[in-house]
Parts: C-alpha cells; structure tokens; sequence
C-alpha cells in the first residue's frame, strides 16, 4: 500500500477522548512525514488540538448541518479515514467520503461502513494502545509512545503566570465528574486540601455547571483558591503550573497529563489500566477487595463504597511519594 498523501483522524468528543488520541498524530506524522493529517471533530473540543506541529488541519463536526460536513470531507479527497469514534454519525462521516481506505472498530449495523476493522480494545488494554490496534492494522507496526500531547503558546503560559500568583508551585485539586458515582467525596477532597493547604498552595478546578459544587467545596478550605472561569486552553496552562493535580478519572485529569504535570488519579467505576497513563509521574488509586471495582456503571447500586475506601491519608501519601521523585 503507497504511502497516503491524506489522512483524517475522527474523534468527535469528548475532551479525555480527543487528548488521548494525540499519540496517534505524532506517530503517523514520523511514518508519513510528507502526509497532511487532518482531525474532525466537535468543535468545543477543537482548542485541543490547536498548535499542535503535527497536525495540518483541525476540521469541526457541525451536527447543525451534517451535509455540509460530509461536502467537506468528500470534497478534501482523503486517502485513509481512521475512524475512532465509530458511532452511526462518524460512520454516515466514512460513507459520504470516498475515501480509498476507512478503519473502524467493529460494531453492529453501521460498521459496514469500513473497508478495514478490528475489534474494540478489551479490558487489558489501554484506550491509546487499542487507538494503534486500529492504526497498526493499515499502516503496521509505528514507532509510537503513549504520551498525550496539548502545546501551549508563550502567551498562554504568560497569561496563567499573570492570572494567579503564587508563592510557590500549588497542588491543583479537579473534584467534579459529570457522572456522580465517579466522584470521590466531597468530605475526602476537603479533608485532603486541608491537609495540603498546610504544607502548599491549593487551586481548584472547575468547568461548565461546575462552579456552585466546587465552590460549596473550597469554603471548606479556608485560603484555597478557586481558579477563574476559563476556556479550555486557559486552564490546560494553569494546570501546568500545578506541582501536582489530584482529580478523578475525568477530561481535565487528561488534559493535565498533556502539559507535563504529575497526576494522581482516584478510580472506582472505570479502570486505571484502560484511562491512566501510568509510570512514576502518573498515579492511580482505587478501593481494594471489592467485586464491583471497574463497573462501568453510571449509577452504584450498592453504597458507593469503591470511593468512601479511598482515604484522604493514601492519596496525601501518593502526592508526597510524587514530589520525591518515587517509582511506585
């Protein structure tokens, strides 16, 4: 198969999902470094992947005229389409193009529209390994790396040096998941800061509908600091002046690992192998001996014991055994 002179990527949301698909672009562009690699995807999630050396174009998804958006692709000419997303609106994406090639994973019904499929990843794979099982498929073996990449501007980083001033390096503190069954306590995340807020700063982040609940949170904390409303791009910088960030498994814990700050994830319904990047800079921490552990679900049955186990004494150990330097 010739070396392809376009490629689109399709990751429509959601931010977590669009970071960790960074790794791919990288790779690809050190494969085919004459090919322009395009990204569809939706378009509050677009700041992702702006500045990004490896990527030639960033395409919105427009779910208000989904024709135009076909035109579009069809109309560009791409070689390959590799489809991430793999749901009946990326899909329709892959049929309306023309492309020569189009890669999915394997699924009922609307996964006829690829010309190439593998299975979706299982539970012993990371999401970014089973993104290269995808890409691995057409173009073999890449020599690729797991890491997530989001590239600030100089002016970025300035604003955030400008924004919040601090004495030190402060711990960043992400308590919010639009699903509550993956939100460790309030009551721990206060616990903690207070802890924290004796030895460092404390930030707090917050998104969209977020404010009042974090807000609630940081009042238990007195001299903590709730970040300022931001756009996505704003925040990732913020995030990457923190020391650490202690969150739980949602977009912005990803967006912190793509600027280069050390992470301490706490898990109990999604599984740390799958969304964690690992290694000494990137923690994770989950209840032990329960059976429910990785259910996937969005409402807990039972008394949601897989966050109340997880207590604020581990995770402060975690962030000092970080700042040492520690392999786990």
């Amino acid at each position: 198969m010739g070396e392809p002179s376009r490629i689109l990527l399709i990751q429509l949301k959601r931010a977590g999902d669009v970071v960790v698909t960074t790794p791919v672009i990288s790779a690809l562009k050190k494969k085919f470094p004459a090919t322009e690699i395009d990204f569809l995807v939706e378009k509050p999630f677009i700041p992702l992947l702006e500045h990004n050396p490896h990527l030639h174009r960033s395409r919105t998804y427009d779910k208000t005229d989904i024709l135009s958006t076909w035109r579009r692709i069809r109309e560009t000419h791409y070689d390959w389409i590799f489809d991430f997303q793999s749901s009946p609106r990326s899909a329709l994406v892959c049929l309306a193009s023309g492309a020569a090639l189009t890669a999915g994973y394997q699924v009922p019904f609307w996964g006829l529209a690829y010309k190439t499929t593998v299975k979706r990843p299982g539970a012993n794979l990371s999401v970014v390994e089973g993104k290269f099982t995808l890409i691995e498929k057409v173009t073999g073996p890449l020599d690729h790396e797991t890491e997530r990449h989001l590239f600030l501007t100089l002016e970025e980083k300035n604003w955030a040096e400008a924004a919040l001033v601090s004495p030190q390096a402060p711990v960043g503190i992400i308590p919010t998941h639009r699903h509550p069954i993956r939100r460790w306590h309030a009551a721990s995340f206060i616990d903690l800061a207070r802890r924290l807020q004796k030895k460092t700063p404390v930030w707090w982040f917050w998104g969209p509908g977020e404010e009042s609940y974090v807000q609630a949170i940081a009042k238990e904390v007195p001299g903590s600091v709730m970040v300022p409303a931001t756009s996505l791009r704003h925040m990732a910088a913020l995030l990457a002046r923190c020391r650490c960030v202690i969150t739980n498994d949602n977009g912005p814990m990803h967006i912190a690992t793509a600027v280069g700050t050390p992470t301490i994830t706490i898990y109990g319904p999604t599984d740390p192998l799958c969304w964690n990047p690992g290694g000494p800079r990137h923690r994770a921490i989950a209840a032990e001996g329960l059976r429910c552990l990785k259910c996937n679900l969005s409402e807990c049955p039972f008394e949601h014991e897989c966050m109340t186990l997880v207590t604020p004494e581990q995770v402060e150990w975690l962030v000092d055994d970080v700042e040492r330097g520690n392999p786990r």
